[in-house]
This record gives C-alpha cells, sequence and structure tokens, in this order.
C-alpha cells in the first residue's frame, strides 16, 4: 500500500482492531462512521503490532499516543479518534459511503498527476529532511508545470469552469 501512487481512503465502519487499526492508519484519509472504533490490542495476546503499526501509528496520532494506545490494548471509540486525528471525519453510518465517495470524488476531480505528487511529496516529507523534500517539489512543480493538464486547468480557471484533465 506504501507504494501505491493514488490516494487511498479507508472506510470504518466497526472495530478496526490490531492488524484492521493498522492498515487504516496505512490509509492517506480515514472516514468512520460514528460506531468506529480503534485498538492496539496486541499486547493482550502478549503479541506487538507486527503489520506496520508501529510505524503508522504515531506518524498520525503521535508518539504518546500511540504508545497508550498499543501498552493499554484499549479501545479509542470514533469521537476521540477524530480528536487524535485517527479520522479525518466522522459521520452517522448511514452517510458512511456516501461521504467516503465524496471525499473520492473531490480528490478525482483534481489533476491527477499533481494528486500523485502531492502524495509522493508528502510520504517523502515524513521520512526525509527538508532539503531533500523541497529538491523533489521543485522537480515536481518544474515536470507539472510543463503538462497539458495544467495548462488546461489554468484555462478552465479563466473561463470559470470545470478543468477537463487528460491524464487519468
Amino acid at each position: 500500500m506504501e507504494a501505491l501512487s493514488k490516494p487511498v481512503i479507508a472506510m470504518v465502519q466497526g472495530a478496526a482492531v490490531g492488524a484492521g487499526c493498522d492498515l487504516a492508519m496505512m490509509c492517506d484519509l480515514r472516514i468512520g462512521s460514528d460506531k468506529a472504533q480503534f485498538g492496539e490490542t496486541f499486547a493482550r495476546l502478549n503479541l506487538v503490532p507486527g503489520d506496520g503499526g508501529s510505524f503508522f501509528l504515531q506518524r498520525v496520532i503521535g508518539y504518546g499516543k500511540a504508545m497508550q494506545m498499543t501498552l493499554t490494548a484499549e479501545m479509542v471509540g470514533a469521537e476521540k479518534a477524530v480528536q487524535w486525528g485517527m479520522l479525518n471525519e466522522m459521520v452517522k453510518e448511514s452517510e458512511l459511503l456516501a461521504t467516503t465517495e465524496k471525499w473520492a470524488q473531490k480528490i478525482a476531480g483534481n489533476g491527477p498527476m499533481a494528486v500523485q505528487m502531492a502524495k509522493k511529496s508528502m510520504k517523502i516529507a515524513y521520512l526525509h529532511d527538508l532539503h531533500t523534500t523541497l529538491d523533489l517539489l521543485a522537480a515536481y512543480q518544474g515536470i507539472a508545470q510543463r503538462t497539458e493538464d495544467h495548462y488546461e486547468a489554468l484555462a478552465a480557471f479563466k473561463e470559470k469552469r470545470a478543468p477537463h484533465f487528460l491524464n487519468r
């Protein structure tokens, strides 16, 4: 999942426990219902998070909260998950699919190359230093500014219409 160039949205309806929690944290965005719960419960089974949880969870919610979840094995409900940043948005269970699709459509309506480069640059930024990130962003900007999709976006902006990207 880490190597995917397109954004990945987790739709969490109920309990995301253990590997399920880790999988959700690997995603770029997370939309959950008011019934969503998250748990790093490996310690209850005398196990350690082996599915990337140690890596991803603390990058999403911070070291202290990730350590709390891992060591206590307590569940985190939807409201706290929003407060901690585990969920980008919480909605009623009946609205979950429509809300997730709305997010996906909003992202899909943007320049495909820009979305892919933005995702890659965000991943690089949390793994590397500022200078590496700035060098990558300068290269990406130079590439993006010379594409037909960029020219189309500029024309659409001037004409006050939605762009019709060619490189889907």
